[in-house]
């Protein structure tokens, strides 16, 4: 069988690919600064992205202009909110289940955008999102002890689940601001609205952080910077089904990472989970090639 991508299906592939493994940099470093407040972290976050857009726009290498301001505003305020919610989760729950928790949020970006841009799924990409679904249940459900567990969520598994949400959401506003807006403007927007979220509380909450957190902190944005702009610039040529299943690889990496690096807890229900999504990502991938070929 021979995968018959487009010129853009294969671009947006790569580049969600691409972002894949730098969000998981990130995450990693994330998890590294556990001990910094995350209104800290997440601030540096916005900060470096909006001086690097700025500069960028300065220099002539790029040009920001805002077409769709009420949209852009919304996608600031969820895509934001939900960051600051994925890095207080890797702080209080792991680079492992934190992840996993809070990228459920390609299943509620499916359901949007099913919703709201006529979207699609199809009963073969359902049954693979909810596949991919009890896949990242299972990691995040495990309990660490090597034993079965139905799992219990407490106030930060909710607050993660929230977060996907709101991920979800602002999943959707990126697609339809795609008509009208450049990547580089969504995520301007984006570090707009989220520097304001989190300058109060950041610089309430007494954090000391060194020159050495201040370059850890840094290394954080970049990388955030850079793979958002991936992110973003893919769903210019992927579905947000598509699109999203394969980021889910980012949970299994992350988890692994997790488990390796920082030495979080592994279980039978780790490994399940972790073939479980990537397994949903192969079936999206290849229903969609038959149907090209059968075109």
């Amino acid at each position: 069988m021979y995968l018959n991508f487009n010129k853009n299906e294969y671009q947006g592939t790569v580049l969600i690919l691409a972002s894949t493994v730098v969000f998981s940099l990130m995450s990693a470093l994330v998890r590294y600064a556990s001990d910094i407040d995350p209104y800290t972290t997440t601030l540096f976050r916005f900060v470096v992205g909006l001086g690097i857009l700025g500069t960028a726009a300065l220099l002539g290498k790029i040009r920001l202009k805002f077409v769709n301001g009420p949209l852009l505003f919304f996608r600031g305020l969820f895509g934001g909110t939900a960051i600051l919610i994925y890095f207080f989760s890797i702080a209080k729950l792991g680079v492992g289940k934190g992840t996993v928790l809070i990228y459920a949020f390609p299943i509620f970006g499916s359901i949007f955008g099913s919703i709201f841009l006529k979207e699609k799924i199809g009963l073969i990409r359902l049954g693979a999102i909810l596949m991919a679904f009890c896949g990242i249940y299972l990691l995040a459900a495990d309990n660490g002890d090597g034993s079965p567990s139905i799992g219990v969520l407490g106030k930060y598994e909710l607050l993660a689940i929230f977060g996907a949400m709101l991920g979800g959401m602002a999943l959707v506003l990126v697609k339809k601001l795609h008509d009208t807006d450049s990547s580089y403007a969504i995520y301007f927007a984006q570090c707009v609205i989220g520097l304001w979220i989190v300058v109060v509380p950041a610089n309430i909450v007494p954090c000391s952080i060194g020159f050495y957190g201040v370059l850890l902190l840094l290394a954080i944005g970049v990388t955030a910077t850079a793979g958002q702009l991936l992110s973003t610039e893919a769903y210019r040529y992927v579905e947000i089904a598509t699109g999203s299943l394969l980021g889910m690889i980012l949970p299994v990496m992350n988890y692994f990472i997790g488990v390796t690096i920082f030495g979080e807890s592994f279980s039978w229900q780790s490994f399940i989970g972790s073939s479980t999504v990537i397994g949903s990502c192969v079936i999206v991938l290849l229903k969609n090639n038959r149907k090209k070929l059968n075109e």
